[in-house]
């Protein structure tokens, strides 16, 4: 039978259900329906009740008509969902899927809110939400899948790298087709970031794309194309050619490109190119390329602008010579075959002479530390053990090299006997000693970098992705247990966040103290939110009541930041503690309520609250 007729129907009572029922008195679209179905009753007699109810419908007064429109409806709805199709014809194939990893919609509104602003909006202070959003994982969440891949269009470059380079790779080849179907070759910014990022996520599904790109691509087009090729021995011709291009940044990438490389003509690119304006551009790419001959070129090379540099009659105003040398040197990093090691060897042995050379702005002692940075990269033990054996022969700015060489190859407990003097002086030590004194302590704290605090600071570990890192800490996973000692006898609160992993009596004392001695004082939230951090990574006795002092004397006052990153550590007690926790939340401030019951969440589900 026709289902025409009834699909009318259909669409009618939708009409009249948001139109209002009291319309449909008389309504000459359902009346000139009644006519065909009583025709077709003869056949099917349920086309017979629906007639029927149309006129019951159409004839009902306003109080009745709600009840006629729905009788109707359930009806019309009924009939057409028992002709429904429920298989199609042909043969079953799998749908090819790709996992997106572990997702989740059980991200918060409040987080969810400011979030989806920041990604659709215009303005400052949208990086630090997204980034904050980041680190709580809040893009696992399906429902902002879409406006992380339209965000590759943000008029903030940074922020649209931040999605690209961070936050896409994480949902892995199942977003290939949404970027892939926006990707214009005639485009710029976000095109780009577009190509790059679908390269990364399936270069095999981007070949075809990169080749369109780079033969018909915009320039900015044809530059990302050209930092996609180079799987392919295919692309070697290309490669080869916009090596010699007049563009430096498509020297640039095709240089980087030709890294995997090692035929005759690239060799020949790279040694002409460590003697041109392009060794900046080449330093690095004839590191990474695995070819004996050019490794053997670079290491003539840096022998010869070293040897004219020594033997140089002046030791003044060598800064076009020491630049040079000083990027060469870029060439050497990461080979740890004999060659390289002796003559790494052999230039340290030359480190005195060499500082004493002046220029700018590169100067010899920067070409020194640069040499030790270098030897550091080899990974190599002779290499390690010398900058150790001359930790003292070094200005203080290469020290933290002799440290970190150390760390890297001797055990914590000789670690501990080398440099634990240096450390033991004190803050208050002068000159020399002072320096030293805080290469140590800096080293413990920050990894031998105050800028890559965020990424070795073990406080700040529980509030970032780990697998987001783009480089893993340098500083030790395991300290001498005397390191801690050290730091609680000079009262290095910094030193202790770091070095503390067990509790023992002096610690959990100096926690205490420390902790009751900065409740105190309000403007040292910071310091506060890190010594109740420790007491609870440690399992201290008093943790859990220490965080309740403190979000008691912090949610009274307006301690802004502060606070959210104490409320924060609800979700870091343990799951026993969650009454007590709850006990104090109605004294609370709303807003300070709001994120400590969304850090209590994977604790209630521990506790099967």
């Amino acid at each position: 039978m026709s289902l025409a007729v009834l699909n009318q129907v259909y669409d009618e009572t939708r009409r009249l259900a948001i139109a209002g029922s009291n319309l449909a008195a008389g309504d000459f679209r359902l009346t000139k329906l009644v006519d065909p179905l009583e025709k077709s009753a003869a056949k099917a007699p349920v086309f017979g009740q629906v007639a029927a109810s149309i006129q019951r419908l159409v004839d009902a007064p306003a109080d009745e008509s709600a009840q006629a429109l729905l009788d109707l409806s359930s009806l019309v709805s009924a009939i057409l969902y028992t002709q429904g199709q429920t298989t199609i014809q042909g043969d079953l194939e799998p749908i090819a899927t790709s996992s997106l990893g572990t997702q989740t919609t059980q991200v918060s509104a409040k987080l969810m809110k400011p979030l989806i602003e920041a990604l659709t909006s215009t303005g400052s202070g949208r990086m630090e939400t997204i980034r904050e959003a980041f680190d709580q994982g809040a893009f696992a969440d399906l429902r902002i899948i879409n406006l992380a891949v339209a965000a590759l269009d943000d008029t903030y470059p940074e922020l649209a790298d931040f999605v690209a380079d961070r936050i896409l790779p994480g949902y892995g080849r199942a977003i290939v087709p949404l970027i892939a179907k926006e990707i214009d070759i005639k485009g710029r910014a976000g095109n780009v970031r577009r190509l790059r990022t679908l390269y990364r996520l399936d270069p095999q599904a981007a070949r075809p794309l990169v080749l369109e790109a780079f033969e018909n691509g915009s320039k900015e087009m044809k530059i990302a194309a050209l930092g996609c090729l180079g799987d392919s021995d295919d692309d070697l011709p290309h490669l080869h050619d916009q090596a010699k291009a007049r563009s430096k940044e498509v020297r640039r990438v095709a240089l980087e490109r030709l890294a995997r490389f090692d035929d005759d003509k690239t060799i020949a690119i790279y040694s002409a190119a460590l003697n041109s304006k392009d060794l900046e551009l080449a330093a690095i790419p004839v590191s990474q390329n695995a070819s004996a001959t050019l490794a053997e070129v670079a290491r003539e090379t840096v022998r010869q602008q070293a040897t004219d540099l020594l033997e140089s009659k002046t030791r003044t105003k060598l800064g076009p010579s020491l630049v040079r040398f000083h990027t060469l040197l870029l060439t050497l990093q990461e080979r740890s075959d004999e060659p390289t090691l002796e003559l790494l060897q052999w230039l340290f042995a030359q480190h005195p002479a060499l500082t004493a050379l002046k220029g700018t702005p590169v100067s010899g002692a920067d070409v020194v530390q640069q040499l030790t940075q270098v030897m550091l990269s080899t990974g190599a033990a002779s290499m390690h053990q010398l900058l150790v054996e001359s930790r003292d022969e070094l200005p203080d700015d290469i020290f933290v090299n002799c440290l970190r060489a150390g760390v890297e190859s001797l055990t914590p407990q000789e670690v501990y006997k080398v440099f634990s003097p240096y450390y033991q002086v004190g803050s208050k030590s002068r000159g020399k000693a002072k320096q030293r004194h805080e290469a140590v302590q800096r080293f413990i704290v920050y990894g031998g970098d105050r800028d890559l605090w965020y990424m070795h600071s073990r406080v700040a570990a529980a509030h970032r992705d780990s697998d987001g890192d783009e480089a893993a800490p340098s500083r030790p996973r395991v300290w001498d247990p005397a390191w801690l000692d050290d730091a609680i006898a000079q009262d290095d609160l910094e030193a202790v966040t770091e070095l503390a992993t067990v509790s023992t009596p002096p610690l959990d004392e100096y926690l205490s103290t420390k902790f009751a001695a900065l409740l105190k004082r309000s403007a040292r939230v910071y310091e506060l939110r890190n010594v109740v951090a420790v007491m609870i990574r440690i399992g201290h006795a008093e943790a859990t009541d220490s965080w309740i002092a403190a979000i008691e004397k912090l949610g009274s006052k307006s301690s802004g930041y502060g606070l959210y990153w104490i409320t924060q550590l609800a979700g870091d007690l343990p799951a026993a503690e969650i009454p007590k926790v709850e006990a104090i939340l109605p004294t609370l401030p709303e807003s300070a309520v709001d994120e400590i019951v969304a850090a209590l969440g994977p604790r209630r589900q521990e506790a099967g609250t």
